[in-house]
């Protein structure tokens, strides 16, 4: 399982001769922090150790738990069937890839990647879903948001927040995330309120001497005429 920890180890298995085989690779707790997920791809990487008229793929089982369960971890009737089926397809010593998708409905769970059979060395196993980014764009705020699954993909609609002292300039503040991650386009804005200026996307408010009257993207504060002056920050007059 990849957590953005380098691979230290490589699975064989590699007992083709003696049938029926069942060896289960079983991962620690897989625990979903996110609202939102149920669905998740699952990513191998993998490469035969010698040609063998044997089984070449795997099938992915899962223990679906909101709870770490170690004892559950290691009993076979836990786990059910996630129908996901990984083949190898290369040629002896050469590397192969395969991934496929599939449901769930917990916070958390075991996965379980079963050889029938082969003589196979895995080298990496990704377990992930898509999120839109936190970004703020044109000084709206989008938080982090899960990606809808690939078997429904409608896209989410997520509404963003102004940054502080700042407001829309029309409209409403949606924005579509989409099923691959990325937000979709957007032409909506905010902009400083009145007696706050735009520095660096932030609104800072008017020093003393200084005011705004109006909201804008592009206003100024702007130094009070002669003979006047603002005796707080953020004047508007």
């Amino acid at each position: 399982l990849d957590q953005g920890i380098v691979c230290r180890h490589r699975l064989i298995a590699c007992d083709f001769e003696n049938q029926p085989q069942k060896n289960w690779l079983i991962t620690q707790y897989i625990n979903i922090s996110d609202n939102g997920v149920d669905e998740l791809t699952i990513y191998m990487s993998f490469s035969s150790v010698t040609q063998c008229a044997c089984q070449q793929s795997f099938s992915v089982w899962a223990y679906e738990t909101n709870v770490i369960d170690e004892t559950g971890r290691v009993n076979d009737t836990s786990y059910s069937d996630t129908e996901v089926r990984l083949f190898h397809t290369t040629e002896q010593g050469s590397q192969s890839t395969a991934s496929q998708r599939f449901t769930i409905s917990s916070r958390g769970l075991y996965l379980s990647v079963v050889d029938g059979g082969s003589c196979t060395v895995v080298s990496r196993i990704l377990v992930y879903y898509n999120v839109c980014p936190y970004q703020v764009v044109n000084m709206v705020v989008y938080p982090e948001t899960v990606a809808p699954p690939f078997s429904n993909p409608q896209d989410r609609i997520v509404n963003g927040t102004c940054v502080d002292n700042a407001s829309p300039i029309s409209g409403d503040l949606n924005l579509e995330c989409k099923v691959s991650g990325i937000w979709g386009d957007t032409q909506v804005m905010c902009s400083c309120n009145a007696g706050y200026e735009n520095i660096s996307g932030i609104c800072e408010a008017c020093m003393e001497g200084e005011y705004k009257a109006l909201q804008g993207v592009d206003d100024k504060c702007i130094v009070c005429p002669e003979n006047s002056n603002s005796t707080s920050v953020g004047a508007l007059s």
